[in-house]
């Protein structure tokens, strides 16, 4: 039985954490999380039946899987220039609107603001806790495998990916003249703001969930006792893990992909050495084909699927209204753009180094997908 059984509702707003590893740099999900659950309706509709989803085929990819689903368009919302819902109205075309509102358009994308609404449940990458997703790519890259990108629904963050982010922090834009680097620090400040806002208020709906969908996949019957064959099938390659989300982290710390649980790295990580590679194509080698043969993957996206249908049709009335406020908020942002642009702190409003609620970015913490 899943963490949700049939007609029980969960209480309202708890805490975020996201599902997707959207690469090295800095994510801002919510500076301050207290910002992030302040505010916004009660709480959604949350009674769900937990599904039956026998042994559907792997998906041919994490994208594919996720552009068919539900919830994908939501997830994506600010960060994907087609999503469907406010298409244009992106985080990237807000801070180019800014860089250039400032005089310092041609480089926006030297400065690159790496804040998105929501990297979760609209952000593929081809392993997590459902395993590794082809066997070919495991085999190419492993886990230093690039993201995916959305489904049909998202179409790639705006922007064209997650971009490069400040190289260090404290000094973010070094490298810009003096007045783009003052003109990056208000950019910064202010995209900051409004990324917050969106979270207390528009985008609430969208991340609780994005938190809910991803417990009751973690916590399915079904998708359990996959993860238990694919441990057993681990087992017999010579890996020992009681999960694939956890095998995935481990390799990413090897590979300096993510900090190890403690640890602030700063700056983007170096090429592996030949024995980290050798290492880590064949873990990711072995999960993957550990992930067809229990398939984990099949059931985690079928068992998703059903859960976003699910809460999507629930919450459409709501869902709808926040995709009118965050419609409304981008409008007036770039409207008061050059005020903003007067009263804003040339220095970066940059937080501590991510743990806890940043779950699948860069951090410490297991960011598995369930609350924290």
């Amino acid at each position: 039985m899943n963490g949700s059984p049939p007609g029980r509702a969960r209480p309202a707003w708890k805490g975020t954490t996201m599902r997707i590893r959207t690469g090295w740099p800095l994510l801002i999900c919510c500076a301050v999380l207290a910002a992030c659950t302040a505010s916004g309706p009660k709480g959604p509709a949350a009674t769900v039946t937990a599904p039956a989803v026998g042994r559907p085929p792997a998906p041919a990819s994490v994208a594919a899987a996720m552009g068919s689903e539900a919830f994908t368009a939501y997830a994506a919302l600010g960060a994907a220039d087609n999503d469907g819902l406010a298409p244009g109205d992106t985080y990237d075309a807000l801070h180019t609107a800014c860089m250039t509102d400032a005089g310092y358009g041609q480089y926006a994308e030297q400065a690159p603001y790496p804040v998105r609404t929501n990297s979760g449940l609209g952000f593929a990458q081809a392993f997590g806790p459902w395993g590794y997703v082809g066997t070919a790519l495991a085999a190419q890259e492993g886990f230093l495998a690039g993201s995916e990108g959305p489904g049909p629904a998202g179409g790639g963050p705006g922007g064209g990916g997650p971009g490069t982010g400040p190289a260090q922090p404290g000094s973010p834009f070094g490298t810009l003249p003096a007045g783009a680097q003052a003109a990056a620090g208000k950019c910064f400040n202010i995209l900051e703001n409004f990324n917050n806002a969106q979270f207390a208020h528009s985008m609430a709906i969208i991340e609780t969930l994005n938190n809910y969908i991803s417990t009751d996949v973690i916590q399915d019957g079904e998708f359990k006792a996959a993860m238990r064959r694919w441990s057993a099938c681990m087992a017999t390659k010579g890996f020992s893990s009681s999960d694939a989300d956890t095998f995935s982290q481990q390799a990413e710390i090897m590979l300096g992909q993510r900090p190890a649980p403690g640890q602030n790295t700063i700056g983007p990580p170096g090429p592996p050495t030949a024995a980290q590679n050798s290492t880590q194509i064949a873990m990711a080698v072995a999960d993957a084909n550990c992930t067809l043969s229990s398939d984990l993957a099949g059931i985690y996206f079928a068992v998703q699927a059903n859960y976003e249908q699910q809460f999507v049709s629930a919450n459409q009335q709501a869902l709808n209204a926040g995709i009118r406020e965050y419609k409304a908020a981008f409008a007036h942002a770039l409207k008061t753009m050059p005020t903003l642009l007067q009263t804003a702190s040339v220095t970066p409003n940059l937080p501590g180094p991510p743990h806890g609620h940043h779950g699948r970015h860069p951090g410490a913490g297991k960011p598995s997908p369930s609350h924290s």
